[in-house]
């Protein structure tokens, strides 16, 4: 009786041990748990107000925004002790393709137009005082819209120097938690097909065509415009569409989600009116252009000058030939070798090989250019002045182009020619450029402008001709696949995951293998960019663009794809006093002669349209379908030389 006494004494003993074990490990374990819960509740909390407070940030450097010079910064204290640190934080925490992006931000050796040297405390202005960056996120805290301790956050902007930026990198710390994102401007050249008055009633987009970006269709002074959708199956919108109005002549089942893929927005008046107001040429001229030093090309050839040490333009001036049949300015560009480097050589010539200029005078100009092209290369210009029978030939340098080209007529309906016409050629440009195209030698506020340029054959980028291969890993195997922006079948590749369509091979085999758009334009860009060539051409003119049929177009029965690696915009010089003569009133056009086509082909833009009017450009039967392609990694976002909306993007946005 006693030992068994004992044996339960000994038992009861243990157990209560066990419990208090267990008991205790439960009580850690909750501890633990609400510890760990506690501190997620603190990093989420922490994680939100670091986006808040970038988005505070962004909004006031929208204040410190100029179209003509980029963000203003010198009036904020520089904090250059936190630079590395900062960086690291960025470069350390993105994923092994980003971090290659970030490092080249931040890499003298790199090729990226933008390197940031500098680092800006937002908080502080040089004197030592509050910013209105920090007054404003004291407010924020007053009012209980941010909860972090203000001591705990910090906001830096990075930037090319400690003036001016034109693209700023901002980032944000809150506590442990960090956020960045790239702020810049948005351009026009921002949207894949920017139409402030819209498409013309009784016109759509159709069956195949393709808008493989964002899309901005306004409406007119009539109130008439906005976007056309219409066929069996309809078009496809990869991107997302902003309209005022839309027409549907969609032939049912087809329906508007399946043409929406991108997503959609319905645009105000005040949008439409905004945007509308930026869209000009004298807002262009006065805001971005005025400011920067620019050279003719005959005077600088033949030593007229001085010579800009500094990056400078060049401007090409032209006399309107009598007849209107042809064209006064015809251009041309090829690439060719100068001692084994590959160089640019754009031809100006006229009808009979000669421009007209000063009166009698006639010239053939070569403008050479080097690899990877402007901005800020080296070029050689020569020119051969005939006159009375006499020919003199004249050479000189420019230290530094910076990419911008004028084309100016002594008067106005000249007609200036992109490639020969009755003949293919495909005109490449290497680097970064700004063509311009205005009559009355760029004054054409003094005159109603009626110039025209028409396109004739390809424009493509160097980084990007027809005759580079690209490798695709596709599935675990790879691919050699010709930069041809079409599946095997003909239908147009979008940039879209969920598009699939049969590989075209280089060598002609067939395969059965399908590949998505995504994959397709991924190995696309990253072929560009091992180019080193910063490739971007802005074709901007007061007049009209035709894209006009001729015999150049013919493959035996079929006609060909036009190319155009560029952006295209046409714009009112004042949209207050718009220009005619009588009761006509002429409205800058990107055009089509699409009722002289013998057949149907597409007309493929790498960039933008952005146009005050536009044509059809296709029938049934006859004509160019539109593939038009937008995407971030085209663009250098040229300074200054791109049309702006005055507005500010804030992109690749992330959260550590």
């Amino acid at each position: 009786m006693t030992a068994r006494n004992g044996y339960i004494i000994v038992i009861s003993v243990l157990l209560v041990a066990v419990c208090a074990i267990v008991s205790v490990a439960i009580l850690t374990q909750i501890d633990t748990t609400v510890k760990r819960v506690s501190l997620t509740i603190q990093t989420l909390k922490e994680k939100s107000d670091a986006i808040k407070v970038v988005a505070t940030a962004g909004a006031y450097l929208r204040s410190k925004y100029s179209v003509a010079n980029g963000f203003y910064l010198a009036d904020h204290m520089t904090n250059q002790s936190a630079f590395e640190e900062t960086k690291k934080i960025i470069i350390n925490t993105s994923g092994p393709i980003e971090k290659t992006v970030w490092q080249s931000f931040f890499s003298p050796e790199s090729l990226s137009d933008v390197q940031f040297s500098y680092i800006k405390d937002l908080l502080q202005l040089a004197n030592n005082s509050d910013s209105p960056l920090k007054r404003a996120l004291i407010d924020s805290k007053a009012k209980g819209l941010i909860e972090a301790d203000l001591s705990n956050i910090r906001v830096y902007a990075f930037s090319e120097n400690s003036d001016r930026s034109w693209l700023v990198l901002l980032c944000t710390n809150v506590g442990r938690s960090w956020a960045w994102a790239l702020v810049g401007p948005e351009g026009f050249f921002n949207y894949a097909v920017f139409l402030p008055n819209g498409i013309p009633s009784g016109t759509y987009y159709g069956d195949g065509e393709v808008i493989d970006g964002p899309g901005w269709f306004g409406v007119d002074d009539r109130g008439t415009g906005g976007l056309g959708i219409g066929g069996q199956t309809g078009p496809r919108f990869y991107g997302k569409a902003f309209y005022r109005i839309l027409r549907d002549y969609l032939v049912r089942p087809a329906q508007q989600s399946d043409v929406f893929v991108g997503g959609r927005v319905t645009l105000s008046d005040a949008d439409v009116n905004a945007f509308k107001s930026a869209y000009q040429g004298k807002v262009y001229w006065e805001a971005q252009l005025s400011s920067f030093e620019k050279v003719d090309i005959v005077d600088l050839a033949k030593g007229g000058i001085d010579i800009p040490q500094s990056p400078s333009g060049l401007i090409l001036t032209y006399s309107k030939l009598p007849s209107m049949q042809v064209d006064d300015l015809i251009i041309t560009s090829s690439i060719s070798k100068m001692n084994n480097n590959d160089v640019q050589i754009i031809k100006f010539t006229g009808p009979d090989g000669y421009f007209k200029k000063d009166g009698n005078k006639s010239y053939q100009v070569d403008l050479i250019v080097p690899f990877p092209g402007p901005p800020n290369v080296s070029v050689t210009v020569v020119a051969t002045e005939t006159f009375a029978g006499q020919s003199t030939r004249y050479t000189s340098s420019l230290p530094s182009f910076n990419g911008f080209l004028g084309l100016l007529c002594e008067t106005t309906n000249s007609s200036v020619g992109i490639g020969i016409k009755d003949s293919w050629t495909k005109n490449v440009f290497m680097g970064d450029w700004t063509i311009l195209v205005m009559g009355n030698k760029g004054r054409q506020e003094e005159q109603t402008p009626w110039d025209k340029v028409k396109i004739y054959g390809d424009i493509q980028y160097y980084s990007a001709k027809d005759d580079n291969k690209m490798v695709i890993e596709y599935q675990g195997n790879r691919y050699e696949v010709f930069m041809n922006p079409f599946f095997a079948d003909g239908t147009p590749i979008p940039n879209n995951k969920d598009v699939k369509g049969r590989l075209k091979l280089t060598s002609g085999d067939q395969t059965t293998d399908l590949i998505d758009g995504k994959t397709f334009w991924d190995a696309w860009y990253k072929k560009l960019a091992q180019s080193e060539s910063k490739d971007h051409i802005n074709l901007i003119t007061t007049g009209d663009i035709e894209i006009p049929w001729h015999n150049g177009y013919k493959i035996g029965s079929r006609i060909r794809n036009l190319r155009m690696d560029m952006s295209v915009f046409t714009m009112y010089w004042d949209r207050n006093r718009k220009p005619g003569r009588g009761n006509q009133v002429l409205v800058p056009t990107f055009k089509v002669d699409y009722s002289k086509f013998q057949g149907l082909s597409y007309r493929i833009v790498f960039g933008s349209i952005a146009s005050e009017a536009v044509t059809a450009t296709w029938s049934g039967t006859k004509g160019l379908k539109e593939f038009n392609i937008f995407d971030n990694r085209l663009y250098s976002a040229k300074r200054g030389f791109s049309p702006m909306t005055g507005a500010i993007l804030l992109e690749g946005l992330r959260l550590r």
